[in-house]
């Protein structure tokens, strides 16, 4: 056994012997050629600076902060109701678009209207993002299938126009009017979007009467449509206009879009037309009421009365009326739930309201 071991050591002692050895050096290779360098990796928060860094692009939020998309109950109220969605939320907006349902968001109703609702952001994360996701002409909720180019405020009337109702038929019929109605939801009438539609006059009754309606919007010509003042600029005021969306007499004596075809301030410190229309849709309103044909139960709120909660007078029994009756009501809500005042259609709006309160009359 002694043996065999010695001998397995001395075995091993030369193999670590011969391993250890080296031999002399070969002839040098010739050189490799140089590699180029790689290109370094772009650094993320870049990417996010293009538009979070950039001083215009916090104006735009700072002014969006003060609007009333951002501060409304438009989303309060109607979060995760996807036949609401599709305007009262941010995803259901961008997800109609994509879908082309104009009624019913599919899946999503969740988040606030924010820049992802009007704007395709995070796309390529460059400032080109802001594209806007409506720019071709629309289609009319009501009347169905009517096709409308508001130019750059197409994005605006998608939502802000006359949700879809039952016609009254014939002009012999009488309507007898119903809770709960035949209508494709209860809330018989336009909803309360409906500047579109005054804007293109597509949707309301034309009223005879004693003043001619007119058959062109004198503001039709707005190179960008609503986004011509509602997004006008204000150099001494940045809480109007942009990204703000508002409008008041006072902000448009200095929106500059607006001083452009109005240069005469006293426009908008007059207001008598305007006013006219204001005093007339209230006389409106008391001779619907005192028909029966009006509901204001819903307007009336803890913070003061809501013209946004007048409704078509609905009850179990039902209210008779005739096709004309019918049609100068909703011409009543179209025309007080465009909260205008003549605005956004001044000729047209002035007419329709003093024929219909002509009409009531008799």
């Amino acid at each position: 056994m002694k043996r065999f071991f010695g001998f397995f050591l001395s075995i091993m002692v030369a193999s670590a012997i011969i391993m250890s050895c080296e031999g002399p050096a070969g002839p040098k290779g010739d050189t490799g050629t140089t590699g180029t360098d790689g290109k370094d990796g772009k650094d993320a928060s870049i990417s996010c600076q293009e538009c979070h860094g950039n001083d215009e692009v916090s104006f735009k939020f700072a002014q969006y902060d003060l609007s009333k998309h951002n501060k409304g109950i438009i989303y309060e109220e109607e979060a995760g109701r996807l036949s609401c969605g599709v305007c009262h939320s941010g995803d259901g907006f961008a997800e109609s678009v994509a879908s082309g349902d104009y009624l019913t968001a599919t899946t999503k109703a969740t988040s606030k209207i924010n820049c992802t609702a009007c704007h395709k952001i995070h796309t390529n994360f460059e400032y080109a993002d802001f594209a806007l996701r409506v720019t071709e002409p629309i289609t009319l909720r009501k009347p169905a299938g009517t096709v409308v180019d508001f130019k750059t405020g197409n994005l605006c009337a998608r939502c802000h126009s006359a949700r879809p109702y039952n016609d009254v038929v014939s002009a012999d019929t009488v309507f007898k009017h119903k809770n709960p109605s035949t209508n494709t939801y209860t809330r018989f009438g336009p909803h309360y979007g409906t500047p579109g539609n005054v804007f293109s006059m597509k949707g309301l009754y034309n009223v005879a009467g004693s003043l001619s309606v007119p058959s062109n919007n004198i503001h039709a010509n707005l190179a960008k449509g609503c986004v011509s003042c509602h997004m006008g600029s204000n150099p001494t005021n940045p809480a109007a206009g942009g990204h703000t969306f508002l409008m008041t007499p006072s902000q448009m004596t200095a929106i500059a879009e607006c001083k452009s075809c109005h240069p005469d301030p006293e426009v908008f410190t007059q207001l008598t037309k305007s006013n006219e229309i204001k005093a007339a849709l209230k006389e409106y309103r008391t001779l619907l009421i005192n028909k029966g044909f009006l509901d204001t139960t819903q307007a009336i709120t803890a913070d003061g009365y809501q013209i946004l909660g007048e409704y078509f007078k609905q009850t179990n029994e039902g209210v008779n009326m005739t096709k004309e009756e019918v049609e100068v009501t909703l011409n009543y809500l179209y025309l007080a739930k465009d909260r205008s005042n003549g605005a956004h259609n001044p000729n047209y709006m002035y007419a329709l309201v003093k024929n219909g309160v002509e009409f009531l009359k008799k």
